[in-house]
């Protein structure tokens, strides 16, 4: 008898012992998944990358807004009405002004890769909290005025036919070119609301939709303009720019007032 409460006790022993090493491998187990998810990395290469990936269609769409609403605008004859007269002059404007954004995206851009490249590496938990804590503005400002670039040479393709054609093919081309940015814009949405992490969990994200990131920008832009002389004077400028734009919205309902006088 007393060697069978032995047996058992022994027995007791071994299972709990068997038991906490389970407990202790299952811990360490954990331990470790946790600091591997947690282990700091050098993103600076993907991070260029990105700002890489930007660089490159904006100069291609900037080289092409030069021929197509620059150096091809159409002039204004002596016998065009007002309102043709306006949205002439409004072409060659939309296409320096998105030509700008796009210099301004390729300025944003390469500067940031340079310094990317210059400046000590600092390891982080990913390449979107790495741009998010250092180049959070260059990041933004490229993808915003890139866009901006891409919209206004969407534009540009919807007035071109209507000054070349007439307005049966102007009107084609407006459908299907506001169609385009209609999606485009949907596309970026989409990316934009699915932030960043991981696939199964993109919680973090810069922003909820284009609207929201360009009014974000625009924050950030005069917080950076109230640091500098420059940046501040370029705000103001662009600001003062509505003066002169007024008047050639004046003018041409003065225009058009006389004409039906």
């Amino acid at each position: 008898m007393i060697k069978q409460h032995r047996i058992i006790l022994v027995l007791s022993l071994c299972g709990m012992t068997n038991g906490f090493g389970v407990q202790v491998a299952t811990a360490t187990a954990s331990s470790t998944a946790t600091v591997a998810s947690t282990i700091l990395r050098d993103y600076s290469a993907p991070a260029s990358a990105l700002f890489n990936n930007m660089r490159t269609p904006a100069a291609l769409i900037g080289g092409a807004l030069v021929p197509l609403g620059i150096l091809s605008a159409p002039r204004i004859e002596p016998n065009d009405t007002p309102i043709t007269k306006f949205f002439k002059k409004a072409n060659l404007l939309l296409s320096i002004a998105s030509l700008l954004s796009e210099v301004i995206a390729i300025t944003y851009s390469t500067v940031a890769i340079n310094k990317i490249a210059e400046l000590d590496t600092v390891m982080s938990e990913g390449v979107a909290q790495f741009i998010g804590d250092y180049h959070l503005l260059p990041w933004l400002g490229t993808n915003v005025h890139f866009l901006l670039g891409l919209f206004g040479f969407g534009l540009l393709a919807i007035s071109k036919p209507y000054f070349l054609y007439g307005r049966n093919a102007g009107n084609v081309v407006a459908c299907w070119a506001t169609a385009a940015m209609m999606f485009c814009v949907s596309i970026v949405n989409k990316g934009i609301s699915m932030g960043h992490g991981t696939i199964d969990n993109t919680g973090a994200r810069f922003s909820d939709n284009l609207f929201s990131l360009t009014i974000k920008y625009a924050h950030l832009v005069w917080s950076y303009a109230q640091r500098g002389p420059l940046a501040y004077v370029a705000c103001v400028l662009l600001g003062l720019s509505i003066v002169p734009l007024k008047s050639v919205i004046d003018d041409v309902l003065e225009e058009q007032k006389a004409k039906e006088m």
